[in-house]
């Protein structure tokens, strides 16, 4: 019953708290999260630092944004293997199994076969991330636009925390089976051990403060088709802590009759402090019409990363043979609890678990990448948008794997929008919904209030989904 309910809080935590971890702060505003993040073309005021400085410049924007006031918070989770389906398939009143004994709930090796089946062959993959929005006074992914002359400038500041990771999958068959002896699997047709060596992840949290100008300008050649084209800049500085696993191996678990034997290793950098500089730019347009809005960013281009306070990289590693519980119950020997605290298997007096290889700095960048949108005033109260993601490289929650995402917005009211939209390729493809009850226009403010968003990853539909994300924004109040 304890593994039971072990593995359903583990279904739960893993796969159905919430969606995917962001490389860029900022990226996980309700309205872009309602849109299944095609906001490219979209983004105004402070929020365009994130996407595309362009932006800033295009007509729409206000000549004095400050995000003054607002509490929210976006949550992700999703894994590759469990969804909502696996949970009440195994662990609510509709799995009918009972067990010999007539416990209810009963999981039949049938069923841990099921689960197990569920988990590709390189293991359970994961991610998280966590995006906080603004606090009373404080502009976390948020900030100030202003203009200066003939340019539109914003300051802002960006945070995002996350991590990924990858656990091998015979962890989940040990766990679910329990350990069988070497000669039982081979007679099985199994690999006589278990593979619990072959780990990999990461985790950040990094905070930006960036600065963005952008200027609007029209190339001769382009004022037959177009009423607007602006260019723009960013200028960003990037500070965080981060950690990964570089390397991982072993023989990893083999039970012969004799005993036990353990082989697992990994390297590990981290970091307490890193810092680092950036330059994102982009270009934006507007059609003779003013129903088409395009605009093309690039982002975290000539990015370096240093991460140099406290950096170590370390060599964790077990290795041990025959392992027997007797050996441990024997008076004359050492028990498991001297084993664990001192990290000595072997009785010789060193440590075995860790050892300090180096504590030079290493740098570890945030993945450049192209992000192209549009968005067409369809119907006066209709919004269409589209998005095309493109990363140059892997890590921070992101993938090389292009993402296309599409989405669409109408107002029943003006203050009541509605929003839904669909991803495909990127980490996972999946679908969202959201809806907001403003902005409300004061004197010289704007307000918003409960935005919000649901997003499924891994699956457009919820009950087979591996993941789902949930951005809110309880309230919002804008200086305009």
């Amino acid at each position: 019953m304890k593994r039971k309910r072990f593995i359903a809080l583990a279904a739960l935590l893993i796969g159905g708290s919430s969606g995917q971890a962001l490389a860029v702060p900022g990226d996980a505003s309700p309205r872009a999260m309602g849109l299944g993040q095609a906001y490219t073309a979209l983004a105004r005021g402070p929020e365009a630092t994130f996407w595309n400085p362009a932006n800033l410049a295009l007509v729409g924007n206000s000549k004095f944004h400050w995000d003054l006031v607002g509490v929210g918070c976006s949550l992700f989770a999703e894994n590759n293997s469990f969804s909502v389906t696996t949970y009440n398939d195994n662990f609510t009143d509709s799995n009918s199994n009972v067990s010999p004994n007539g416990s209810k709930y009963y999981i039949s090796p049938a069923d841990k076969g099921d689960i197990l089946s569920d988990i590709p062959g390189e293991g359970l993959k994961m991610n998280v991330d966590i995006d906080p929005f603004l606090a009373v006074g404080i502009p976390i992914n948020g900030g100030v636009a202003f203009s200066v002359g003939d340019y539109q400038s914003a300051i802002s500041i960006g945070l995002t925390t996350g991590f990924e990771g990858e656990i091998p999958k015979d962890m989940f068959e040990l766990f679910l089976f329990g350990n069988e002896f070497e000669e039982s699997r081979l007679a099985a047709g199994k690999d006589g051990g278990y593979d619990i060596s072959d780990w990999n992840g990461s985790g950040w949290a990094v905070g930006t403060f960036n600065w963005s100008v952008a200027k609007a300008l029209m190339p001769p050649r382009l004022k037959e088709y177009l009423s607007e084209f602006t260019v723009g800049g960013t200028l960003k500085i990037s500070a965080g802590a981060y950690g990964e696993v570089v390397e991982s191996g072993g023989a990893g678990l083999v039970t012969p009759i004799n005993g036990a034997e353990v082989d697992a290793w990994l390297v590990t950098n981290s970091a307490i402090t890193g810092t680092g500089f950036g330059l994102d730019f982009g270009v934006a347009g507007v059609t003779k019409d003013r129903k088409a809005t395009f605009s093309l960013g690039f982002l975290n281009l000539l990015d370096t990363f240093s991460w140099s306070s406290s950096p170590r990289q370390d060599s964790l590693f077990v290795r041990a043979s025959d392992l027997r519980i007797t050996r441990f119950a024997d008076e004359d020997s050492r028990s498991i609890e001297d084993v664990l605290d001192n990290g000595d298997v072997d009785g010789d007096g060193d440590t075995d678990f860790n050892k300090l290889i180096s504590e030079d700095s290493f740098s570890r960048s945030l993945p450049a990448m192209m992000r192209l949108g549009i968005a067409y005033e369809a119907l006066p109260k209709l919004t269409v948008v589209g998005n095309w993601d493109q990363a140059f490289s892997n890590g921070f929650g992101v993938a090389t794997t292009p993402r296309l995402a599409g989405g669409v917005e109408y107002r029943l009211v003006d203050w009541f929008p509605m929003r839904f939209g669909l991803s495909l390729g990127g980490r996972s493809s999946g679908s969202s919904i959201g809806f907001a009850f403003g902005p409300f226009i004061l004197p010289h403010l704007r307000v918003s209030l409960f935005e919000t968003a649901l997003v499924t990853r891994g699956g457009f539909f919820p009950g087979i989904a591996k993941g789902t994300a949930i951005s809110l924004m309880f309230f919002r109040v804008n200086l305009i």
